[in-house]
């Protein structure tokens, strides 16, 4: 298998990815042109054997497409698989696409210097009925591998800041610099001689947490591989085949694995987990209060005292109806409502859904009762005569009456 491997162009490294052999063990099989040392048919027999009792499980989830053997191993596992991993490679390879890939340099930072960050798209998610796109926010820090991650249905500059903060406060500090692509939450536009123009909130942000942001050169992405690789390895060992109930449940789960697996591996490129390496990060101390993320909107109260924000209607005070006020969203999910003066004159826990009615009482206090509804004036219309009401009224007589006018007239 590693010889083939290596006669269709893969490097010793991805091999020895794909196979779990060490590289030195690759190496010597490709130079020698032998099987590695202590694989006899009969070993390679015996685990065929204990493989084949999570055959079916195995097919139906390569069936959903995972294809990462160590998450598949980590499952059979806990069904009471106690092989190793050679042979479920084994199993697994010929349902892999050979990858083209083209040859780069590595770049390590040193302890604290860098890290960097990206956004993943995955496809929907369903939130209140409704179809929604699902992104992965991903940091990984350059020194240990560290690596954070959080799913939203948005990458706006507000969630852009408050996953980078969630992301520090996971990390326990701040790297030196921040390596990412040309998006618009950080970079508005390039100008003549490669000129950044910053988003300027960004920016700020940047400069109340001490970091230094640098964006890749355009078309360059592979310039921040360490978080390419590891957007790759959340798909691959995470996403593909998870079952989840709704956004806040994937993220839970998303954590744990976090804790349990992606972080405490031992790293292909370091030897070591980034777990293990994270006390040397030295990084930048967090600082005392958080940087505000939610900008102030504007909004004109109607003149049944309600503001719009979201979809839903939310009340403020009598007195600021026919006013223009700014609303805020909080960390906590509150929505604040300032006057033009910057004085808070409501607060409102927000909800979800659309076409929502959020109502205090005191709001409409000293306002006076709405005057009954005028007296209209209509038409009347009466039932509709019956038939027999509208036919003449015809006497009945005897047959006999009849019969005696013909005699005395003959």
């Amino acid at each position: 298998m590693i010889r083939d491997l290596h006669r269709k162009g893969l490097s010793i490294s991805e091999i020895a990815r794909q196979t779990g052999r060490d590289r030195k063990t690759v190496r010597k099989v490709i130079e020698a042109g032998v099987s590695p040392a202590g694989d006899t048919p009969a070993r390679r027999q015996k685990r065929a054997i204990k493989l084949t009792a999570y055959e079916s499980y195995l097919k139906q989830r390569i069936g959903e497409g995972v294809l990462n053997t160590r998450k598949l191993l980590r499952e059979i596992k806990e069904q009471g698989y106690d092989g190793g991993l050679t042979q479920l490679i084994m199993y697994v390879q010929p349902y892999r696409a050979v990858r083209e890939e083209r040859a780069v340099m590595r770049f390590e930072t040193e302890p604290g210097q860098q890290a960097q960050v990206d956004w993943s798209t995955l496809g929907y998610i369903t939130v209140e009925g409704k179809p929604k796109r699902l992104y992965a926010f991903v940091m990984t820090l350059g020194y240990s591998r560290m690596m954070y991650v959080e799913f939203t249905t948005s990458t706006d500059t507000s969630l852009w800041l408050r996953c980078h903060q969630r992301a520090f406060e996971y990390f326990g500090g701040i790297p030196r610099e921040m390596l990412h692509d040309n998006l618009k939450t950080a970079v508005l536009a390039r100008g003549s001689g490669g000129k950044v123009h910053w988003n300027s909130r960004y920016l700020d942000f940047a400069l109340y947490n001490g970091f230094s942001p640098y964006p890749c050169r355009p078309y360059r992405a592979q310039t921040k591989g360490k978080v390419e690789r590891s957007i790759q390895y959340v798909q691959q060992s995470f996403w593909v085949g998870t079952h989840f109930q709704d956004l806040a449940d994937l993220n839970r789960q998303g954590l744990d694995w976090l804790a349990t697996v992606a972080n405490v591996r031992i790293h292909g490129t370091t030897g070591v987990s980034p777990v293990s390496r994270h006390p040397h990060e030295n990084l930048q101390a967090l600082p005392t209060t958080r940087f505000d993320t939610y900008p102030s909107v504007p909004r004109r109260a109607s003149r049944d005292c309600l503001v719009q924000y979201q979809g839903n209607s939310y009340s403020v005070p009598a007195s600021h109806a026919q006013t223009t006020l700014l609303l805020k969203e909080t960390e906590e999910g509150c929505l604040r409502i300032y006057s033009a003066e910057q004085i808070l004159i409501a607060e409102h826990r927000l909800v979800s859904g659309h076409h929502q009615r959020v109502i205090l009482d005191s709001h409409y206090q000293g306002l006076p009762e709405p005057l009954p509804r005028r007296q209209e004036a209509f038409a009347y219309q009466s039932a509709p005569l019956s038939l027999a009401a509208l036919s003449p009224q015809v006497e009945t007589r005897s047959l006999s009456i009849y019969a005696d006018l013909l005699e005395m007239n003959s």
